[in-house]
């Protein structure tokens, strides 16, 4: 007998308020990488200085915070089920004096065109866990709820992706069937996993699949195994057929929040060639299912508008706009043995690796790194000295293009489409918004449902040791490095905190330059991450 929806909504609510799990910022699922990344298939989208932002399921709002402390003319609001959450990130909103913020406990089915007309419309990793009365009602809501330009961003599990996910969920499912609580149901899941991939018959022709789905999800956290695998809900689906429930609602597809994943060139010549000759003359949809059935891909993040907005939607990404946008992004060298000759290796700021033997690539690289976390204009780009260099006797502007162009292929910058908040810097702090007071509260309670964010909205999982926890309290409180450093010498000599290496140095004199150091360092790590906003 299926349960009332109302009964369901509280087995859900109830669940998250006991298993609560880190709500972070996701970069593709903000509103400036949103506007973005539509600009790129056509979309004219709300600029989002004074825009007006609905996030549905959205937790503790750590997806929301990045976007309302770095625009205060902004509205932000926030719906979930879970009223636990809630209140732990209403609380940290009221902390940051955040007028432009709201939260609210109910449930998406209860909102209505008079809840308000947003601009950009949020549903990050909420989709495929909610019964489909409630993925019907969020497809409602994005279109009686979009403003005329608004655009909606949407993520889900797909096939054919999630196909040994499927399985591995059923095995986790009936292993932890009957269990007494959740600690117990988690315990028995995960047992599964071992037979999963140690006790699986050589003739098993799904091995190789069903190992790689488990291998992977050792990687995360009990909070994700929670909720990803152990839900009451979690129904994939395939490409097509989410296209297809957006447009029975009055939405058209634009494309992914990610462009570049729905580029075949972006997974190699194999694949872009024979997608192209399968998927010739194809609509949009179908291209790009068959392009997740060559990828296997098992995620997607949609970006939808009004059906009456369809015909500005391009077929594709449109690389040529790629000048239109600024551009960021940090690097650090990383070479080694391996490195070929003449290349550059560097692990960029997500921690991804790129090895470049091309010279604008390389310039381009070191032009962002020392700009960062500062974003910079295409005309700005080609003006610098190493970029001209780099270009030679080509035409420069063409040359970084297809810098750019490589780049965002890989995956490996941020963009946006007007300046943002580090390149207009709020002088009243040194930090971003939200940080210092988010880093205590984490000392104080190591499962504080929030995460930590810069401004390019993206999660900041930093260890400090408590020199540099000290420090940071200083720097919250204004004043210079030298007035950190000194507060930090004298908290070292009177033994309040340990320095760097975890050594008391109580009653020890001349500590001023090993003081410095450590701000310095910390300095340096914290620009390295975004958190950094001074000088």
């Amino acid at each position: 007998m299926n349960m009332p929806p109302e009964d369901v909504n509280q087995q859900i609510a109830d669940h998250y308020d006991r298993s609560q799990y880190t709500s972070n910022a996701f970069y593709y699922a903000s509103p400036g990488h949103i506007r973005a990344a539509a600009h790129l298939y056509g979309v004219d989208t709300v600029p989002i200085e004074k825009a007006r932002v609905l996030e549905l399921g959205c937790a503790a709002g750590g997806n929301l915070l990045p976007f309302a402390v770095a625009y205060p003319e902004a509205t932000v609001v926030g719906v979930d089920l879970s009223s636990g959450q809630i209140g732990q990130g209403q609380q940290v909103v009221n902390e940051l004096g955040l007028k432009n913020m709201t939260l609210h406990a109910m449930s998406l089915a209860d909102i209505t065109p008079e809840f308000g007309e947003f601009d950009y419309i949020i549903a990050h990793g909420v989709f495929s866990w909610v019964p489909h009365d409630v993925q019907q009602a969020m497809l409602r809501i994005c279109k009686e709820n979009l403003s005329p330009k608004g655009v909606a961003y949407i993520s889900y599990n797909t096939y054919p992706g999630w196909k040994a996910g499927d399985i591995v969920r059923d095995a986790m499912m009936l292993n932890s069937y009957g269990a007494e609580n959740d600690e117990e149901k988690l315990a028995r899941a995960k047992a599964m996993l071992t037979l999963l991939s140690d006790g699986l018959a050589v003739s098993n022709p799904l091995a190789p699949s069903l190992r790689g789905a488990v291998n992977q999800l050792r990687k995360f956290s009990d909070y994700y195994i929670t909720h990803e695998y152990l839900e009451a809900f979690n129904t994939p689906c395939y490409f097509v057929e989410f296209v297809s429930l957006a447009d029975q609602n009055g939405l058209a597809y634009v494309g992914d929040a990610e462009p570049q994943s729905e580029l075949g060139a972006a997974f190699g010549q194999n694949v872009q060639l024979t997608h192209s000759m399968v998927a010739l003359g194809q609509p949009k949809a179908l291209r790009q299912q068959y392009l997740d059935f060559a990828v296997g891909r098992n995620f997607r993040k949609s970006l939808l508008v009004r059906a009456d907005n369809a015909d500005t939607i391009t077929k594709d990404p449109e690389l040529d706009r790629v000048p239109h946008l600024r551009w960021a992004g940090f690097f650090q060298s990383a070479n080694n043995d391996n490195t070929p000759a003449g290349a550059q290796a560097y692990t960029n700021h997500a921690g991804r690796n790129v090895t470049t033997k091309d010279a604008m690539v390389v310039a381009l690289i070191n032009t962002l790194s020392e700009a960062w976390p500062r974003s910079l204009a295409f005309n700005n780009l080609c003006a610098t000295d190493a970029i001209r260099s780099a270009a030679g006797n080509n035409n420069t502007e063409a040359a970084l293009t297809t810098a750019l162009q490589t780049m965002f292929k890989l995956g490996m910058l941020r963009y946006t489409l007007e300046p943002g908040p580090y390149d207009q810097p709020n002088s009243n702090t040194v930090l971003v918004p939200g940080f210092a007071q988010l880093t205590q509260r984490l000392q104080q309670d190591a499962q504080f449902p929030l995460g930590r964010y810069n401004l390019w909205h993206t999660g900041i999982n930093l260890k400090l040791n408590p020199a540099e926890l000290f420090v940071i309290a200083q720097m919250q409180k204004g004043g210079t490095e030298n007035q950190w450093a000194m507060a930090l010498r004298d908290a070292l000599t009177a033994g309040k905190v340990p320095d760097a290496n975890g050594e008391y140095l109580t009653g020890q004199r001349n500590l001023d330059a090993k003081a410095l150091l450590i701000v310095s360092r910390l300095k340096d790590l914290l620009r390295r991450q975004g958190v950094w906003l001074g000088s």
